[in-house]
């Protein structure tokens, strides 16, 4: 019920930063007509490409995220479902996405190996807000150090991430061994390597590219200085890479079904 007024991805920065990418996957899609949200939640994704797809499908396993979707637009249709048995036939869909989802999934392969089934050839791939293992184990690692002397937004990543399932226990009353078992890739594997991610989701049927996102403290240099400060920041780490990797808290995906 408090999904859509805590999570930091509906924020209107990042809603602005989807759109976009939103925007210029529709333009290399092979049609406008139907894209799948898989692991939709409660329509983060959906709310944010009504207008640009004939129709939209979601899937989630759990109904009381999907009673939470938009169904206004119209052209919106839910499935209770998994990630790794879709519902649908071969070659439905223009676009499939996933958002703040693989890291859910204890093997994310077989969700890939779903979403190039359900495409059409030449079909587009967009997966994001992916846990970046170099930005993850770099936050474990100062976690464990004896300076304990950081700037207030390192330790406020440290507090995020390690100590994520003590807060989610204080606030919603969550069992910590729970939490790990609904999120394997942070709880237990730190997230994932972009070279590996890049090579296994290649490997099933994919020409991709994984970027770096988020930088650490850019939604700080947004509110505290201005939008064109964050931007030269992040064009600047970018140029960097791949000295900078562990920089960025997140991946993204871009695809086209081979």
């Amino acid at each position: 019920a408090k999904y859509n007024q805590s999570e930091p991805h509906f924020r209107p920065e990042n809603q602005e930063k989807v759109k976009q990418r939103l925007l210029d996957a529709k333009k290399l899609a092979p049609s406008n007509k139907r894209m799948l949200d898989v692991g939709c939640g409660t329509g983060f994704l959906i709310n944010l490409a009504h207008d640009l797809f004939e129709r939209i499908d979601g899937v989630d396993a759990t109904q009381a995220m999907l009673d939470c979707v938009d169904l206004s637009p119209g052209n919106i249709h839910l499935q209770q479902g998994i990630a790794e048995d879709l519902p649908f036939e071969d070659r439905t869909f223009d676009f499939v996405t996933a958002y703040s989802f693989i890291d859910h999934l204890e093997d994310y392969r077989l969700m890939i190996s779903e979403a190039a089934r359900v495409m059409k050839p030449e079909g587009r791939l967009y997966i994001d807000l992916i846990p970046n293992r170099l930005f993850w184990n770099e936050i474990y690692s100062l976690s464990e150090s004896d300076n304990k002397d950081f700037d207030p937004i390192v330790n406020r990543e440290i507090n995020e991430l390690v100590k994520h399932e003590e807060k989610l226990k204080d606030q919603y009353g969550i069992d910590p061994s729970d939490w790990k078992l609904t999120e394997p890739a942070k709880s237990d594997g730190n997230g994932y390597d972009p070279k590996q991610l890049e090579a296994e989701i290649s490997e099933l049927g994919f020409e991709c590219k994984v970027e770096f996102e988020w930088y650490l403290g850019q939604a700080q240099t947004i509110h505290g200085i201005s939008k064109e400060a964050a931007k030269v920041v992040d064009q600047h780490l970018h140029r960097l890479l791949p000295i900078t990797g562990s920089l960025f808290k997140y991946l993204v995906v871009t695809g086209k079904k081979k």
